[in-house]
């Protein structure tokens, strides 16, 4: 299949799951209209930047690709396509959402006597870091992996699983309410440096293996017979680990930079809190 080819999947509305286009169109609708026309009708809720709703749209689009476009039929027939479509929605996706929902939105869901602490303990960055790291890594061991491949219900609670966990994990970098907001921006850069550690050895074992791990892969796709099975299983080992560092080295510059930005208005309200303070000569 040339380039071409594979470019005119999506060109076809055949390929495209209709039922989560509406779904996704529907909750891109709602947020418009929430936090536009009718934030009138929650009292105190203050206007939403243009910026955080292009972060929520963003948000938006990449589900859809990732979950109701050709992609999701060409992830059962290449294993790089797979791993396309995990690292845009277990990677990508949760920063972009959290970054587009606003405070007052989310407060009331997680202030909830139920939800409040199962979250709190959910988002705990040293919980998270090795739940997340290891439900992907556990995913990936061959016997479980052809498992849920197997299974449409499977497939579809992992995905849901990992979805939660993914967000919780995004939760400490991107806190979207500032109450919740209690990791340092130092802790911050050492958490997503963890993070990136600990994928590492998963995405090393497919990216350098010598043999086909996954049953559910080991065929020759029909749709890019360039690709070996194993280039096919090594190529998604790469394309998970390039978004990754993508999406995490610019999460650490933009932590980085706030961190900065805050330090200086720090200091500068030291400063005056101290020329405030010297006394003045007599003349």
């Amino acid at each position: 299949m040339s380039f071409q080819d594979f470019m005119q999947l999506f060109l076809y509305a055949a390929n495209w799951n209709l039922q989560l286009n509406l779904l996704f169109i529907g909750l891109a609708v709602v947020y418009l209209l929430v936090t536009g026309p009718y934030r009138h009708k929650f009292p105190g809720k203050e206007p939403v930047a243009v910026s955080q709703k292009l972060y929520f749209m963003f948000a938006i689009l990449i589900a859809n690709l990732a979950v109701s476009s050709p992609l999701d039929l060409l992830a059962h027939e290449l294993f790089s396509m797979h791993m396309l479509q995990m690292s845009l929605l277990f990677i990508v996706l949760p920063p972009f959402l959290w970054l587009g929902i606003p405070d007052w939105m989310i407060r009331p869901v997680i202030e909830l006597r139920g939800i409040r602490p199962v979250f709190r303990f959910l988002t705990g960055p040293i919980v998270i870091l090795f739940l997340f790291n290891g439900a992907i890594s556990l995913y990936h061991v061959p016997i479980i992996f052809d498992a849920i491949m197997e299974s449409h219900f499977l497939h579809y609670v992992s995905h849901t699983i990992l979805l939660i966990l993914a967000l919780c994990m995004w939760w400490p970098v991107v806190c979207p309410v500032p109450e919740w907001d209690k990791t340092k921006p130092l802790l911050k850069l050492v958490f997503i440096f963890a993070n990136g550690f600990l994928l590492t050895p998963a995405c090393a074992l497919i990216m350098f293996g010598d043999h086909v791990l996954f049953e559910t892969y080991r065929q020759m796709s029909q749709l890019a017979p360039i690709l070996t099975p194993l280039n096919d299983q090594q190529l998604g080992g790469v394309i998970m680990k390039i978004v990754q560092e993508l999406v995490y080295i610019s999460a650490i510059g933009i932590v980085f930079k706030r961190w900065m930005r805050e330090q200086k208005k720090e200091d500068e309200r030291d400063l005056a809190e101290l020329m405030s303070r010297k006394p003045v000569t007599e003349e």
